[in-house]
């Protein structure tokens, strides 16, 4: 994944070096993300628990935690993104990687709850189920486990 800022985990990063992004059975050669406008103008701001349940509604019908179909109204320009392996910046660069890691046949990130956390300040906190496939090397199975995204506001 060429946007990443820092990979903290020496393991991931040399699997990145496997990663490949081809088209998948009956998806065109074209670019899929092509349709979503990266510099589009930010959403008004709205209160936590209304950007929650928009959130949710939005996760839940495009998944993009594995398929990279963000919507970038939500996301400030200087968005990051970490996790225990890397870190990026840039909700276009964390779209790719998502879409480029994920294997779209199989993936899926089903939404359990979108809620505002009560112990972490200007935060939302998604829990979701991740199951499906990895493209590193020949492709990764991953046993469904429960994920936690928290959303800094």
């Amino acid at each position: 994944m060429d946007s990443v800022d820092e990979y903290r985990n020496g393991v991931t990063e040399f699997l990145s070096n496997f990663m490949q992004r081809t088209p998948q059975d009956g998806e065109s050669a074209g670019d899929p993300l092509a349709n979503i406008d990266f510099s589009a103008p930010k959403v008004a701001k709205m209160s936590l628990e209304k950007l929650a349940a928009t959130l949710d509604a939005e996760l839940y019908e495009r998944e993009w935690f594995v398929t990279g179909n963000v919507n970038p109204i939500y996301f400030s320009d200087d968005f990051q993104f970490q996790d225990p392996d890397v870190k990026l910046t840039g909700i276009e660069e964390y779209a790719r990687g998502v879409l480029k890691l994920f294997d779209q046949d199989t993936s899926r990130a089903q939404i359990i709850s979108t809620v505002v956390n009560t112990t972490t300040p200007n935060t939302i906190t998604v829990t979701w189920r991740l199951s499906g496939g990895v493209n590193i090397g020949p492709g990764l199975t991953i046993k469904p486990y429960i994920c936690y995204t928290d959303f800094t506001v």
